[in-house]
C-alpha cells in the first residue's frame, strides 16, 4: 500500500469516528430530554446541520412561489461544527391603504366625538364693552347658544353684530377652548337727537345715525326737529337707523354751533329749503340756512322781533337763510 493510499485511509476513519462521535453525543442528549420528559418526534425535531451538510436529512428542495420570504434563524451547538436550525418566522408586513383608512376612520370618530360632545357646546357670549346696550339683546341677536365651538365663525359673527347694531363702532369676536366665546366692542356715543316723522334716531358726532333701542334712556340734550331728511343719501329708500352715513360731519357741527346760539330748552328745528333753525318761544320757526354768518344773522333776527313787537305781528315763519334778503310768513 502507497503513503498516499494509507494517509486517505486514515482520513476517512478519522471522519467516520468524527460522525460516529457526533451521533452519539446527539442520542445522549435525545435521552437526557425524554428523561426529563421531553417527546421528540421525528418530523418535529429540527435538522442539525455540519460544515458540508445536514446530518439525517436529505438536500433541502426550493419550492417556487410569490409567499414573502421567511427570516431562518440557525443557533451554534456546543458541538464544534454543528449548528441547529429553528424554524423560520414569517416577516409580517402592513397593508399601507389598510393602514390608511382605520386610521381616517378613527380620527372621524373622533371628530364627531369633539363636535358632539356638551363640554364644547357655547353656553352664551361673554361681551365686553357695553354701555347703553344690555347683553340680552347682543344674545338674542346673535343667537349662539348651544353651538358646538367648532363651527363659530369670528368673522361672520363680527359682521352679523355690526349689521344688527350700527351702533357699535367696532366689534372683535374670540373664540377658545373648550367653549369661550368673547365678543369686544365699542359703542358710538350720540351727541344729538334727530325726529322726524314719527321716528327718533341718535346720531355721534361722525354723523352716523343708531336707533334709540331703551325709549326710558337717556338723550343727548341737543334735539333736532326735522320736517325732511338731511342732504346726504342713505342706503335703502326708508328713513331708518339701519344706515351707515346719515349726515355730512359738517352738519353734525353745524347743529351744534346752532344749538348753542339758540335759546335754552329750546329744540333745533331742520328743513330741506330753509335749513337748520330753531323754535321760538313766542310760537314761531325761525331759520338760518346754516351756521355761515351767524352772528350777523342773529343781529337782523334781534332787530325783526322788535319790529315784530312794534306792529304787533305773529308770523309763523321766520327766515334768515339769506343775509341780504329775510322775509317773514304770516301763514303758513
Amino acid at each position: 500500500m502507497s503513503e498516499s493510499s494509507r494517509l486517505g485511509s486514515v482520513n476517512q476513519r478519522a471522519r467516520n469516528r468524527r460522525d460516529q462521535g457526533i451521533d452519539r453525543r446527539l442520542r445522549e442528549k435525545v435521552r437526557e430530554a425524554k428523561a426529563r420528559g421531553f417527546t421528540y418526534e421525528k418530523h418535529r425535531v429540527p435538522p442539525v446541520m455540519v460544515r458540508g451538510g445536514v446530518i439525517g436529512a436529505p438536500l433541502p428542495v426550493r419550492k417556487s412561489g410569490k409567499s414573502r420570504p421567511k427570516r431562518r434563524f440557525d443557533v451554534t451547538l456546543n458541538i464544534p461544527g454543528a449548528e441547529m436550525r429553528l424554524p423560520s418566522l414569517p416577516q409580517v408586513s402592513i397593508d399601507m391603504r389598510l393602514f390608511s383608512g382605520v386610521l381616517v376612520a378613527a380620527l372621524g370618530f373622533l371628530l364627531y366625538q369633539l363636535w358632539n360632545s356638551p363640554s364644547f357646546r357655547v353656553e352664551g357670549l361673554n361681551i365686553v364693552g357695553l354701555q347703553r346696550l344690555n347683553s340680552r339683546d347682543v344674545n338674542a341677536i346673535l343667537d349662539v347658544e348651544g353651538e358646538s365651538i367648532f363651527a363659530i365663525d369670528p368673522k361672520a359673527l363680527e359682521k352679523k353684530a355690526r349689521e344688527a347694531f350700527p351702533e357699535f363702532a367696532s366689534v372683535k369676536v374670540d373664540v377658545g377652548l373648550p367653549r369661550d366665546v368673547q365678543v369686544t366692542v365699542e359703542e358710538r356715543l350720540p351727541i344729538l337727537t334727530w325726529h322726524q316723522e314719527g321716528r327718533t334716531v341718535l346720531v355721534d358726532a361722525n354723523g352716523v345715525a343708531f336707533p334709540q333701542r331703551d325709549e326710558g334712556g337717556s338723550v343727548p340734550a341737543v334735539v333736532v326737529e326735522a320736517s325732511s331728511s338731511p342732504p346726504v343719501s342713505r342706503i335703502g329708500d326708508s328713513f331708518e337707523a339701519n344706515t351707515t352715513q346719515f349726515m355730512p360731519v359738517e352738519m353734525v357741527s353745524g347743529i351744534l354751533s346752532m344749538s348753542a346760539q339758540a335759546p335754552k330748552d329750546t329744540p333745533l328745528v331742520y328743513d330741506a329749503k330753509h335749513g337748520l333753525g330753531w323754535k321760538d318761544t313766542r310760537g314761531w320757526d325761525v331759520y338760518f340756512g346754516d351756521v355761515r354768518d351767524i352772528d350777523v344773522k342773529l343781529r337782523i333776527y334781534n332787530v325783526m322781533l322788535k319790529q315784530f313787537k312794534k306792529d304787533k305781528v305773529q308770523p309763523v315763519l321766520v327766515s334768515l337763510e339769506y343775509v341780504h334778503a329775510p322775509y317773514y310768513r304770516l301763514e303758513r
